[in-house]
């Protein structure tokens, strides 16, 4: 047996865990749990009484570096620990832990359920059903974990991004691009002074459903940077009962696995920005400008202290977002200047802290069908792949298109109330479709005799 880089005074409490993700498929009528093994790793196991560990890789390269915590109610986490001598036992009295750890990847990737009755893990070995797993992590992939860190390419993220956001091409290079540069900058061996004159804060505006808020959540979906999106409308001036500053920036550190060091070169987005600049009567007791009056020692780079720590906000990232309808001229944002958003209500000095100014484009008919028949975040293309692993045919025709994307102008919400129309469309479809035996649904424009969706059964 090989020790290597192993304590070897503690044989009892070092083993080897897999690392395994609770995951759902749909087959047939129902929606299946299973658990693939995304990890392998070496490390240190302290049992507790209740049957639950704590469990720490030994390598930085190999899992994470933090600690897993091993529930009994929650197996997936970290199932299958053993230690080196029970592994010994079972492989002869021998076991070459560099070598198992080196081929560990074979077994990343294995599937299995879980069997309650005899409290185990069942590899999966029906053909069908890992068919099914396979199709569901081709078209359910996020981004790549890789794609957005310190080495990677910005024109990777950029296009993986314009595969749900659409029409705002511009738009997401923008952000992108600010992002990648504050990131440098913050990591580079520039003084304080000069970081701050480089290092820039966005403001993102436009009208609802064109995207704003979504961009953030795809890049927070692959950045490797902390990231939060908090709402503004929660927060409250110094004094009164509510969310504080202090609030949001504790939410990043929890959200950077409590690295402070991370943290603060964090990227935190403020939404629903536009907000603070209303004036409200009734609520005289809590200002919105004593809300903005405490964002400027935000962006200035101040020193909070909560729950006994230190957050130094110099090398923050601060995204605000608003729809600020009130301020568009002639249905175009494009024109917007400082002096606009001072006029809005938005504190002159407070302005003076953002740099960079996006407009978002408003979306047109074109563009509300391009959402629906491109964006991998369409209702059309989700509903598509449910329908194919339930192994129902689904068609639908252009005036079917034209039709939701005509609802939606109507609405003025643009991308966001897609979802809700398609669904409201198709739910006495669904219910037919699971309540019935059908093989094909076609989805065309309703008239006031005729639903918008026809079935056929099967054969």
């Amino acid at each position: 047996m090989k020790y290597d880089n192993v304590d070897k005074h503690n044989l009892k409490n070092i083993g080897i865990a897999c690392i395994m993700k609770k995951k759902q498929i749909q087959t047939d009528d129902k929606v299946k749990t299973y658990y693939e093994i995304v990890d392998c790793v070496c490390g240190f196991a302290y049992e507790y009484k209740d049957g639950s560990f704590l469990f720490t890789s030994l390598s930085k390269n190999l899992g994470s570096e933090l600690p897993l915590i091993y529930d009994p109610n929650k197996k997936f986490l970290a199932a299958g620990f053993k230690t080196f001598s029970k592994l010994c036992e079972e492989n002869n009295n021998t076991m070459d832990i560099d070598k198992f750890m080196s081929q560990r990847k074979k077994i990343i990737g294995t599937v299995y359920f879980y069997n309650e009755i005899e409290d185990r893990y069942d590899l999966i070995k029906e053909e069908k059903i890992l068919k099914i797993i396979e199709s569901t992590k081709e078209k359910q992939k996020e981004f790549d974990e890789n794609v957005l860190n310190k080495d990677s390419d910005i024109s990777q993220i950029y296009n993986e991004i314009k595969k749900t956001i659409i029409s705002q091409d511009e738009q997401i290079m923008k952000i992108l691009t600010t992002l990648f540069k504050n990131q440098k900058v913050v990591n580079s061996n520039f003084d304080i002074d000069m970081i701050n004159k480089l290092k820039e804060n966005i403001i993102v505006y436009g009208s609802t459903g064109t995207g704003k808020t979504e961009i953030l959540k795809r890049i927070a979906k692959i950045y490797k940077v902390p990231i939060v999106i908090e709402d503004a409308t929660s927060l409250t001036e110094s004094g009164f009962i509510g969310r504080k500053i202090t609030d949001m920036l504790n939410n990043l550190y929890l959200a950077s696995g409590k690295n402070m060091e991370s943290a603060e070169k964090g990227i935190l987005v403020i939404d629903e920005f536009d907000k603070l600049a209303e004036k409200d009567t009734t609520r005289s007791h809590v200002s919105r400008e004593g809300v903005q009056r405490s964002l400027l020692k935000l962006l200035d780079g101040t020193e909070y202290y909560f729950d006994g720590l230190t957050f130094n906000t110099s090398k923050l990232s601060i995204v605000s977002l608003g729809a600020f309808t009130e301020m568009v001229k002639n249905d175009d944002y494009t024109n917007i200047t400082t002096k606009d958003f001072v006029e809005y209500g938005i504190m002159r000095e407070l302005m003076g802290r953002f740099s960079k100014l996006v407009a978002m484009n408003n979306l047109s008919k074109e563009d509300i069908k391009r959402i629906l028949l491109e964006s991998n975040f369409s209702p059309i293309n989700t509903y598509k792949y449910l329908f194919e692993v339930m192994g129902i045919e689904f068609t639908y025709d252009d005036d079917f298109i034209d039709y939701i994307a005509e609802k939606a102008i109507e609405l003025e919400s643009g991308a966001r109330s897609l979802k809700a129309i398609f669904d409201d469309v198709i739910s006495s479809a669904m219910f037919r479709i699971f309540a019935g035996d059908y093989s094909n649904i076609h989805l065309t424009r309703p008239t006031k005799t005729e639903k918008a969706y026809m079935l056929t059964k099967k054969r």
